[in-house]
């Protein structure tokens, strides 16, 4: 489930952020990283840049496999959003359909918010001071919107009044723990920020004890995950903060053997991945790079994330 979420995500921010904006948009998130918003708890964050992103052939190509031009014109129409132009955005998910997305582009957020509000079928916040804001019931979620400054907005679905508080209370001023504020997750932002997507786990991976994976990352206490996409393929960086035992690139490999092998990896085409993998181990932690073959996607990338992006994108 786990690598499912993260795909997920990959192929939806793909086409929804961009670099980091550093123009006064005309409010106090205006201009800061947007990562500063999110508060302390997420166990997975993902920042993108996805306008960045779209430049890149690769990973066109997997937006193009899930989102057709036609469907992303009548999205851009009906929201304001223009997802392939959006500057830069932070997210999270919230089990078990939920999320919380933070993003800067060349809209009007005012306008975007007050658009969602209309296709609220129950809105029960409706307010333009200090900032405009709707929520409200729609389909089977509960959704909020939140213009942050003329070019930051707030999406969610099924976010609790509490962390949609806290991150209003963050946008006007830090005095609470961030989720990147712990040194470790700060060391990795600091290494990868200026990657165009990175999926970061501030805190120890969650997993069931007693396995093999389980006492490999027993020491593990932060990793990112940076993808840059080229021409025709993923560069991608697994960063891992933390002690391993002795072995722990041969046990990375045959790890890398079994992910690749199981119903999942075949899916997605990443049979490559154990034989041009490079493996780093020193006394911070672990750092695996390979080259995901765009080619060996796309049909696995299509059959998993399909019906997400459509339902993202028609309702």
């Amino acid at each position: 489930m786990l690598v499912r979420q993260a795909w997920w995500l990959f192929i939806l921010l793909t086409a929804c952020g961009g670099r980091f904006g550093r123009g006064n948009d005309g409010g106090p998130s205006a201009g800061r990283p947007l990562v500063e918003l999110i508060p302390e708890g997420p166990s997975w964050l993902i920042q993108a840049r996805p306008r960045l992103l779209a430049e890149q052939d690769a990973a066109r190509t997997l937006w193009r496999t899930l989102v057709s031009e036609e469907r992303e014109h009548a999205f851009t129409a009906r929201t304001g959003v223009d997802p392939l132009q959006v500057e830069e955005l932070v997210g999270i998910e919230l089990p078990p359909s939920g999320y919380l997305l933070v993003l800067r582009g060349p809209f009007d957020a005012g306008d975007v918010v007050r658009r969602a509000g209309e296709r609220l079928a129950v809105a029960d916040v409706r307010t333009d001071r200090p900032i405009v804001r709707r929520e409200g019931l729609a389909g089977q979620g509960r959704y909020a919107y939140a213009a942050l400054s003329e070019r930051t907005l707030l999406v969610a679905r099924d976010a609790s009044p509490q962390l949609v508080a806290s991150v209003l209370a963050r946008d006007a001023a830090h005095d609470t723990p961030g989720a990147l504020d712990n040194a470790d997750a700060a060391s990795l932002y600091a290494e990868h920020a200026a990657s165009p997507l990175v999926l970061f786990a501030p805190k120890p991976l969650a997993l069931a004890p007693g396995t093999n994976v389980a006492l490999l990352f027993a020491r593990e206490r932060a990793l990112a995950v940076s993808v840059r996409p080229t021409h025709t393929t993923l560069a991608t960086g697994i960063d891992m903060r933390g002690e391993f035992p002795p072995g722990a690139e041969n046990n990375f490999r045959a790890l890398a053997r079994s992910l690749s092998s199981a119903q999942l990896g075949r899916a997605l085409g990443l049979s490559r991945v154990p034989d041009n993998m490079a493996i780093r181990v020193d006394a911070q932690g672990t750092f695996v790079t390979f080259a995901l073959e765009v080619s060996d996607l796309v049909a696995g990338v299509r059959m998993l994330f399909f019906d997400d992006l459509r339902q993202l994108f028609d309702s």
